[in-house]
């Protein structure tokens, strides 16, 4: 693949307080619409600036301030493109200052994305409801909360379904693996769900709650990553912060290396983590927008990347050259990362992509396929990149709002389909739903009649 586009800004190989890694920044690519100055900030002044704003948000809503509240839920979906919640309040404030036109547009713009929400479910709509404009729209939001696609349940796992945070094919095996949190125990699963536990965090290993797991068959390597998170069960508050990628011999799980974060007075938790053909691995960092990587031949962890414009990851796929580095941030969607030309960019595509939400991603053969626990509905979707690598060039909706649903999240891809963790926000007692999908499953979404909209807006009201 080409190197990302000048449009991106290259790396600027800055070092923060705190011994903080390299932060890159970028631009948007020119598919979405420029993001305001209050991006170019970082991560924490943006943590602060939409804090600051939901306050005012908040303030104003209860003080009856709708213009306030309008511009205040305005700035912060021009910070935050992808969260919703903003757009949502943005139709409630033009409904309470009798603003249709905008309203409208708001609810036309999160129904062209794929969102669904019933505006009928506060009176704050009242004054807009009575247009064929407004009820073409809203019906069209309510339907996409309909189920849609197909998938099969492959089998069921005990225990809290948010417990599973790690979650790989281990072709050695046959087996899929999976990791807990609060017993760090790694897990081989059958296809047919019959479980064999491999190892369990104890003091002889080092381990903690298991947090992602990489599987390199040709070299005989299993890399997991560790933290010693709040709900391990043997974490000391003293070690709650720290992290390590552990290297095992695949066959034997005999612990070959132990790679710390670096220390820098911060909480870190090691996340998601893959490697390469050549194993060159990358980690991501869940509590600051950071990226770890480890060379092959080198015995430490460094820091290779970070970005002011990320709150926070939730997972990172790779190209099997290394070539493009994906990682996901729930608020800002994706970024790609040239990790030899040292460039970075976000994902660009459609205005109507929504890409909030993510809890993890997959690549394959020129696609990424993308698990949306934290958007409305929760949905599964394949993203066609194009030849760089760095847009989307289709879109395919491949499974949405099943009633297994409750925020899906770890996935992984073996033979011809993704596997999920359907129900990561279920009841502790549920049990953990492990759903597939064939990977060129997808669902026609009849597209509305602009037609009908455009009759319905001009037969509103004046």
């Amino acid at each position: 693949m080409p190197g990302i586009k000048s449009t991106a800004v290259a790396f600027a190989l800055t070092v923060l307080a705190f011994s903080l890694p390299l932060y890159a920044q970028s631009e948007p690519a020119a598919e979405q619409a420029a993001p305001p100055p209050e991006r170019e900030v970082s991560a924490d002044s943006l943590r602060e600036k939409i804090a600051a704003l939901e306050e005012k948000s908040r303030l104003a809503f209860e003080e009856g301030k709708w213009v306030a509240w309008y511009s205040a839920n305005m700035k912060l979906h021009q910070l935050v493109p992808f969260e919703t919640r903003y757009l949502v309040n943005v139709v409630r404030a033009c409904a309470l200052i009798d603003r249709k036109s905008a309203a409208y547009n708001a609810m036309y713009l999160l129904q062209q994305q794929g969102f669904t929400h019933d505006f009928d479910s506060t009176e704050d709509t009242l004054n807009i409801r009575d247009t064929e404009a407004y009820h073409y729209i809203n019906k069209l939001l309510i339907d996409a909360g309909k189920p849609a696609g197909e998938a099969v349940m492959a089998f069921k796992l005990p225990g809290n379904p948010a417990d599973y945070s790690a979650f790989a094919w281990d072709e050695s095996r046959g087996a899929f693996l999976a990791g807990t949190m609060r017993e760090g125990v790694l897990m081989a699963v059958s296809s047919e769900g019959g479980i064999t536990e491999l190892l369990r965090a104890d003091d002889k290993n080092g381990l903690w709650s298991i947090t992602g797991i990489a599987v390199d068959a040709d070299n005989n390597r299993l890399w997991l990553s560790s933290a010693a998170t709040p709900v391990f069960a043997g974490s000391s508050v003293a070690q709650q912060g720290h992290g390590a990628v552990f290297e095992l011999d695949l066959k034997t799980l005999e612990v070959l290396g132990r790679y710390n974060v670096p220390v820098d007075g911060l909480k870190h938790e090691p996340g998601s983590l893959v490697v390469t053909d050549e194993g060159h691995l990358y980690v991501i960092d869940r509590v600051l927008p950071i990226i770890y990587q480890k060379p092959p031949g080198v015995g430490h962890l460094e820091a290779f990347f970070a970005n002011p414009g990320l709150l926070g990851l939730s997972d990172i796929a790779i190209t099997p050259d290394n070539s493009r580095i994906f990682i996901s941030d729930p608020a800002m969607g994706i970024m790609v990362i040239d990790p030899i030309a040292r460039n970075a960019a976000m994902l660009s595509g459609p205005e109507t992509l929504n890409l909030g939400g993510i809890r993890s991603l997959n690549y394959n053969e020129g696609n990424l396929f993308i698990v949306q626990g934290g958007f409305e509905p929760q949905r599964i979707m394949r993203l066609t990149l194009d030849g760089t690598g760095e847009a989307v060039e289709k879109v395919a909706p491949m499974v949405a709002a099943l009633p297994q649903f409750d925020h899906p999240g770890p996935s992984t891809i073996w033979g011809g389909s993704l596997f999920y963790v359907a129900n990561t926000g279920a009841d502790e007692s549920a049990g953990a739903i492990v759903m597939s999908t064939n990977l060129d499953a997808a669902f026609e979404v009849e597209p509305p009649s602009i037609e009908e909209l455009q009759k319905a807006i001009k037969a509103q009201p004046q």
